[in-house]
Order: structure tokens, then sequence, then C-alpha cells
């Protein structure tokens, strides 16, 4: 099973009622900050893009309830929509919900971002992509995600079909297992999305 939580803790925990002052700083710590980058390029119409959404809603549901601070980025051959991770949940949902397909796919401009906003949060910090198709930009992505990777930034993929999954497969940062970075077919996008929150749903059973 897939995970992009990093850290697993297994110790006894503490409780306190009401929750004591530093809670935020702990929840920070134990927690962290995503991006969720979703290709909304012109091969998203219809289908893709409604499983896109409703993938998305669940992935943000999984990591709020982590303790992630989530962000979005609509890409396609620009970034064309930018919520940043301290934004209202509610506020990344809506603007996910509004998203349209159009134009190319070139995913440099979605990774150069993350690496411009995300060092200056604390905790775990992930980006985690999705795409439907070949990148238009596969070079430059992979040098940018090598770059992410070595900051300390986790990459985690996803891809529908071969070829994106192929491509994106290059950019996952090396050494962290992921077996379900294929998506098979449009009516798995919602649960292929969704899927790269599993870790944590296992971080809170434990």
């Amino acid at each position: 099973m897939s995970s992009w939580v990093r850290r697993d803790f297994g110790g006894i925990g503490l409780t306190q009622s009401p929750p004591g002052a530093y809670l935020p700083r702990l929840q920070e710590r134990y927690g962290g900050h995503v991006l969720l980058c979703i290709d909304v390029s012109a091969s998203m119409q219809g289908q893709r893009l409604e499983q896109a959404i409703a993938g998305g809603e669940r992935f943000l549901a999984e990591a709020d309830g982590a303790h992630y601070k989530c962000g979005l980025v609509l890409w396609s051959d620009a970034v064309q929509q930018y919520v940043p991770p301290e934004a209202r949940l509610d506020d990344v949902i809506s603007a996910l919900r509004e998203a349209k397909a159009w134009r190319g796919t070139l995913l440099s401009h979605a990774l150069r971002l993350g690496i411009e906003v995300l060092p200056k949060y604390p905790g775990d910090r992930v980006i985690c992509i999705f795409s439907d198709g070949a990148l238009g930009d596969h070079a430059k992505a992979r040098e940018l995600a090598r770059k992410a990777c070595a900051m300390g930034i986790r990459i985690v993929v996803r891809g529908l079909g071969p070829t994106a999954a192929d491509s994106l497969a290059e950019l996952a940062c090396p050494g962290i297992p992921d077996a379900d970075q294929r998506i098979d077919d449009a009516a798995g996008v919602a649960a292929g999305i969704a899927s790269m929150a599993t870790g944590l749903s296992a971080r809170r059973g434990r």
C-alpha cells in the first residue's frame, strides 16, 4: 500500500482536555503541508475532470484529517489556479470544483511553484501530482523534481495510463515504494488521486 506520510509514530499518545496551548505546534510537527497538483489540460475534459475533482476532494479530506495543510495547483501549460496551504479547506475545495480543462501539458511551472513556496512551511512537505498524458517538458520537469527531492520535498505521482504513469514515475523521489502510480482507466481517476492519501488512514488506525 502506498503512503506519502513520512513518519510513523507507534508510541502511546498523551491527551489533554481542553487542548493545551502547544497543540497547534505539535500538529505542525507531526503533520505537514501538501500541494495537490492536478492536470487540467484540454485532454481532461468530461469524465476525467469530474473524476479528478471527486478524487481531489477525497484526498483533501484525508490530508486535513491527518493535520496536513493543503494547497492546490491546477495546471496545464501554465499554473491556472493556485491556492496556498494556509487557505481554509473550504476555499481549496471551492477552487477545485471550479476547475476547467484547457490548453497543453507542461508540468514544470507547477513544480517550480512548489519549490518556491513549500520550503517556508514546517513539518513534512509533499507535492502530489496527477496527469493524464505525456509531459511536454519532461526533461525540465525531471530536473525540477530532482531539485525538490534534494530539498526534502517529497513527490508522489499518479498517472492515467502507461504513458503518463511512466513519465511521472521518473519524477517521484527515490527510495519510497509506491505500487499505485498507474491508473488504468478514466473511471479509476477519482480512486487513484485519493489513493495518494492512503497512508493517512493507516496512520490513524495505529
